[in-house]
């Protein structure tokens, strides 16, 4: 029993807000307290313990208020670098009105009260630009509500009407009788107060922190190398795994001869799971030269067999046959019929690897009743119930702990949860603490990449130069079918349900007035290559055709392709705000020679934004990035430092992929292994990045994922005015151009 449980009830503010949406819960004890991310002190609840000599007490499952006024927020949300674990307590501060520089923050639990509300409170989960998104309105409530007990119990305590008190920088002010109380001093009293129904929420014009740019909480640990990531994490007794993995997807082990491994010192055994072998040894480096001395025979009897070359033709040839409806508008078939002239355009997209610096890595200490876990996830619902099935544990009887990673992009959001379920198969061998390490080799052969792509668009011009029809089919794998429920989703969440048009427009990404439009696409099962969502997801290459088609439509036509955008969103004023606003900062239409501008907007993620991509392309086909200008309405941006840093790592992110970023595979295996022949933007070759923020004022939507889809359309018309030359697929360097 921790210190923290042996403090009675009264000790606590008993409130416990669900997230999803003000829901009041009254709670007493330690039980639900968190657990640290600090794996120096792992057997500690986080937090259990105070951390000053002051007393703290615990506010629910969502906050601890500490006599000497400090303030430290629980984050259910995932800290993969978009700063989580900043902009969440932004969220509460702002409606407690705390003194920001008294706020800290920390991983949550893995537990209900923490699921994400965008996702219905039934998983915690970061993807889909849904951090801010899905706990905004709950984490004001939780601030709110606190807020008012501290105001309640400093009326008592004066004798005055809690009407006349307002509250400032972590205290609770009497104008009238001139006194004041802290936050610190008042928590304790605050918990004998009755939960409030309804506390009042600021209106936004009154907001002092959200819509600020305070330093992020992590940056000062995370300069100095202090900060912690699931690779970090060293407990005592901890040995180290790697997994030899087959060379083919599926494929099992058949006869393992570790002879040799278990010679090498400082191995202490292999064991044979469903992932692989794995070898277990004192430290990585004993662990990876006994990986290399096994001899392993493969089952490669259900292996993938997945050729690109080969997949691609398939994919080429599906494009020809009808797919799945996703929109319908009007009469396609009749406007193409009765129109000038129809145009189309075939585009193609490889497997891409998400490539986060952090490899991926698990640690499990796991004695046979019981587990603790730390992992950088953004899935960890799934995980630690994953984890629960491969240890034959109940959930209280596993302790998760979410770890801030080295990015994601998604691949840390497998809901299939691979490697927990593989570090979890490798404890359950040794009954010991192990960290199962995942090289950048394992990494980038390890599947569950971004989905290779096929599209086709198609356009009809009738006799006054107007675009009468359109049509878009896309051939993916089956993960891209989830992505078009998202929309849905942002209804729900909001409780509301949009007209059908609205709706399909979001999730088609089509935004453009157009009378008679036909969407479909072919979601094939290939159960033998394993595909996950990757940053920004299917409209990475949806919008890619839709915004360099559009492009040769405006030079058709004889339009500016800007012109040509502005008049067909007529009926999209935030489209064009952020158009007008990107062509504004851009200098749209500037005349510098050997320099070329390319533009693009899209929607998505109750998020807009447009993009100008700069380059010039010297006569041997030395292609120079040299600006890439983004304007972003987020409806609110809780903190716009923050927001420019999200796009402008997608802007790095999305040039990776479009310049270089390549899976191929021969007869299913893999024939990338790092950043040698899977290489992403360098230093030298990064442009100058600038970004504007359009504040519409209307509610906060995701910024995580947006900044990546325009860019390369963007920069594909911007290659065609500079050499006249379209661009059909990606990588950039499958067109033979040099980047500089």
């Amino acid at each position: 029993m921790t210190e923290l449980d042996k403090i009675s009830r009264r000790d606590f503010i008993r409130v416990s807000v669900l997230a999803g949406g003000g829901l009041l819960v009254a709670c007493g004890g330690g039980g639900s307290s968190s657990r640290s991310n600090d794996p120096s002190d792992p057997g500690d609840n986080g937090g259990g313990t105070p951390v000053t000599p002051a007393d703290a007490f615990q506010v629910g499952e969502f906050m601890r208020i500490s006599t000497d006024n400090k303030i430290t927020v629980l984050v259910g949300a995932s800290e993969i670098g978009q700063g989580a674990l900043t902009s969440i307590p932004m969220i509460v501060a702002e409606e407690l009105d705390a003194d920001w520089s008294q706020v800290t923050a920390e991983m949550s639990p893995v537990a209900a009260n923490f699921n994400n509300p965008y996702f219905q409170n039934l998983l915690q989960f970061t993807v889909a630009s849904s951090a801010i998104r899905g706990y905004f309105q709950g984490q004001r409530s939780v601030g709110a509500t606190v807020r008012q007990m501290l105001i309640n119990a400093a009326a008592k305590r004066w004798g005055v009407e809690a009407d006349t008190l307002r509250t400032e920088a972590s205290f609770v002010i009497d104008d009238i009788g001139g006194r004041r109380a802290s936050y610190g001093e008042l928590s304790s009293v605050a918990a004998e107060e009755p939960i409030p129904n309804n506390p009042p929420l600021k209106d936004p014009a009154a907001y002092r922190i959200i819509g600020s740019s305070p330093q992020r909480l992590d940056a000062a640990d995370k300069t100095n190398g202090s900060f912690r990531y699931g690779m970090d994490v060293d407990i005592p007794n901890m040995l180290t795994a790697v997994i030899a993995r087959p060379p083919r997807f599926n494929g099992q082990a058949l006869n393992v001869d570790d002879n040799a491994a278990l010679a090498v010192p400082g191995v202490r055994s292999v064991h044979t799971i469903l992932g692989g072998v794995a070898v277990v040894a004192d430290d990585f480096w004993s662990a990876d030269k006994g990986r290399k001395a096994l001899i392993v025979q493969w089952n490669e009897l259900l292996a993938g067999r997945t050729d690109s070359d080969t997949q691609r033709n398939a994919y080429n040839l599906r494009l020809n046959l009808p797919g799945l409806p996703i929109r319908t508008d009007g009469l396609v078939l009749l406007a193409q019929t009765l129109a000038s002239e129809t145009l189309s355009a075939d585009y193609y997209f490889p497997f891409m690897a998400h490539a986060a610096m952090e490899p991926l890595n698990v640690v499990v200490d796991y004695d046979g009743s019981s587990a603790e876990i730390w992992t950088g996830t953004q899935s960890a619902t799934l995980d630690k119930i994953f984890a629960g099935l491969i240890l034959g544990l109940l959930p209280d009887q596993i302790t998760f702990h979410m770890m801030p990673s080295g990015g994601g992009f998604g691949r840390r959001g497998n809901p299939l949860a691979d490697f927990v379920r593989d570090a979890c198969a490798v404890a359950k061998e040794v009954r010991q603490p192990v960290k199962v390490i995942w090289t950048r080799e394992d990494d980038m052969k390890g599947g569950f990449y971004r989905p290779a792509a096929a599209v086709r668009v198609s356009a009809s011009i009738d006799s006054a130069n107007n675009i009468s029809a359109w049509t878009h089919r896309s051939v993916t794998q089956d993960v891209t079918a989830l992505l078009y429920a998202e929309n849905l989703l942002d209804s729900l969440a909001d409780f509301t349900l949009p007209p059908l048009k609205e709706l399909t427009d979001f999730e088609t990404g089509m935004p453009y007035k157009i009378d008679n439009v036909l969407m479909d696409a072919h979601l094939t099962v290939n159960l033998s290559m394993p595909a996950l969502w990757m940053r920004s997801v299917n409209k990475f290459s949806d919008v890619f055709a839709q915004e360099t088609f559009i492009d040769e439509l405006a030079m058709k036509v004889g339009k500016n392709p800007y012109n040509f955008r502005r008049d067909l969103l007529s009926e999209k004023p935030r489209h064009r705000a952020v158009l007008d606003a990107v062509a504004d900062a851009a200098g749209w239409g500037f005349n510098n020679a050997g320099i070329s501008q390319g533009i693009a907007v899209m929607g998505h993620w109750n998020s807009f934004v447009a993009q100008v991509v700069e380059v010039s392309v010297s006569a041997n086909r030395e292609l120079t990035v040299h600006r890439v200008v983004s304007a972003v309405d987020c409806g609110t941006a809780v903190n716009p430092d923050l927001v420019i840093a999200q796009v402008e790592s997608a802007v790095i992110f999305a040039l990776s992929s479009i310049l270089f970023g390549e899976i191929l595979l021969e007869d299913g295996v893999v024939q990338q292994s790092n950043f040698d022949d899977y290489p992403v933007l360098r230093m030298y070759q990064t442009p100058v990045i600038e970004t504007v923020i359009v504040n519409s004022g209307n509610p906060v939507g995701g910024v995580g994922e947006l900044g990546v889809p325009c860019v390369g359309p963007a920069l594909a018309n911007a290659i065609f005015e500079a050499t006249n030359e379209r661009i059909r697929e990606l990588p950039l360097t499958r067109s033979n151009f040099k980047i500089a």
